[in-house]
């Protein structure tokens, strides 16, 4: 059953536009350009979106950017006047985190929403709302069969989508929409712009495995005393070296006999005289830039500090939290009412990604409590552990060694009137 676009009196849709603004011709030729083309690079290699996954570095990046931001826990809060947060319950947070679609789990969707914006340059799910305009589902439409259209300041979305059914005419509030870096409207594969790194990657990659399949590196030439001028002899001779050189697996492994003066000159290089190794590292680290991706989530033993913990948390604060930043502002956008937007806060908690390990997690929250900020039951939370129902474990400790700086004349005062009382006549003027 192909869904179409819903007629729903929603208070800030806006409606289809009526003079040209979108046409069929132009999603015809977007979509071609979009679902045919290789992109050619000087390594020779075609660089699509498949060939690219087939590159180890470029999987994992895709990987471990889709997945850290889909298993983050999603909740919807509301602000008081003091800026203070509850957690309520929301359409959203039920879609981002229990059920949003019957096809769909959570981390499915997030997963693949941040994938297709990386590869693709877009990520696009269609907003199905019951009657009262409460969005009920997100259906993932692929991105190849999506054309995003500007008209009178507003997006505009043709989509014919075989797979998930979607098929119509949309405007920007019917779609949920993750971009990649672009011009503002769409996002731009990074496929797109890192076609030679990705190119050059394929070409070594290649390479190490024609070379290990083959077991040797046979292009050369047989030099032979004198002229043959018959073709046949030529072939002869070649196919004599070839065949007693390869074993009955087809592997260069074999012993080749060479008679007549004649010697075997190679003219291809070595793994290790085109530094293979390095240029397979290079190509690594070369396509961690395009992700903002640190080295030592994709490479082991290739750290940039000793200190692995802080590693972790520049991965989340850099390359991760855009993505974070992004799909809270889409569900604020797309999910909920312009009241809505006003007094809730969509948020990931990114907290679970930047703890350390048990000694430094301990430490950080004895230090908050000691210093009055949490609670205990506020550190169980932290820790996934159940609270304590008891008045104690509620209540904020506050450090009696401290005062307000508004109150440090008047200590000071006290203190010394307190000492002037307890002096002597004759003791020297020193307190007993």
């Amino acid at each position: 059953m192909k869904i179409g676009p819903l007629n729903l009196n929603w208070e800030f849709r806006r409606k289809l536009p009526t003079n040209g603004g979108i046409t069929e011709n132009s999603y015809v030729l977007q979509n071609a350009i979009q679902f045919f083309s290789n992109l050619l690079n000087t390594s020779g290699q075609n660089v699509t979106a498949d060939t690219a996954l087939k590159l180890s570095a470029f999987w994992s990046c895709v990987r471990n950017i889709s997945e850290d931001t889909a298993k983050v826990p999603f909740d919807v809060f509301q602000l008081d006047s003091k800026g203070n947060k509850k957690s309520i319950s929301h359409p959203a947070k039920t879609l981002l985190n229990k059920k949003p679609s019957n096809i769909s789990t959570p981390f499915t969707i997030r997963q693949t929403l941040i994938k297709n914006a990386l590869m693709l340059g877009n990520g696009y799910a269609y907003i199905k709302r019951d009657r009262n305009a409460i969005p009920v589902e997100l259906v993932l439409i692929d991105s190849r069969y999506v054309t995003v259209q500007a008209f009178d300041q507003n997006l505009y979305y043709i989509v014919n989508d075989p797979k998930s059914g979607v098929v119509g005419q949309f405007d920007q509030d019917s779609i949920f929409h993750i971009r990649g870096m672009g011009d503002g409207y769409v996002g731009q594969s990074i496929i797109s712009y890192g076609a030679e790194s990705i190119g050059a990657g394929l070409a070594v990659q290649t390479y190490a495995a024609s070379f290990f399949g083959s077991g040797a590196t046979l292009t050369g030439a047989i030099e032979i005393p004198g002229i043959l001028e018959d073709e046949n002899q030529v072939k002869a001779v070649r196919d004599s070296f070839t065949s007693g050189y390869k074993t009955t697996n087809g592997a260069n492994n074999g012993i080749a006999i060479l008679h007549g003066g004649a010697k075997f000159s190679k003219i291809s290089a070595q793994p290790n005289e085109a530094q293979m190794i390095e240029a397979r590292d290079f190509g690594v680290a070369d396509i961690c830039r395009w992700f903002r991706m640190p080295l030592s989530k994709v490479q082991s033993g290739a750290t940039g500090s000793s200190n692995l913990e802080q590693l972790s948390i520049e991965y989340v604060t850099d390359c991760l939290m855009p993505w974070f930043v992004k799909l809270e502002q889409e569900i604020e956008r797309k999910l909920m009412t312009e009241k809505e937007m006003d007094l809730l806060e969509a948020k990931f908690s990114v907290s679970m990604l930047m703890r350390g390990d048990m000694t430094s997690t301990s430490n950080y929250l004895k230090t908050l409590k000691y210093a009055g900020f949490i609670t205990s039951n506020d550190g169980r939370r932290f820790l996934d552990m159940n609270t304590i129902n008891e008045t104690w474990a509620n209540e904020l400790y506050s450090p009696v060694n401290m005062i307000p700086s508004s109150q440090e004349g008047d200590f000071w005062k006290a203190k010394d009137n307190s000492q002037a009382s307890q002096r002597q006549p004759g003791d020297g003027g020193q307190p007993q």
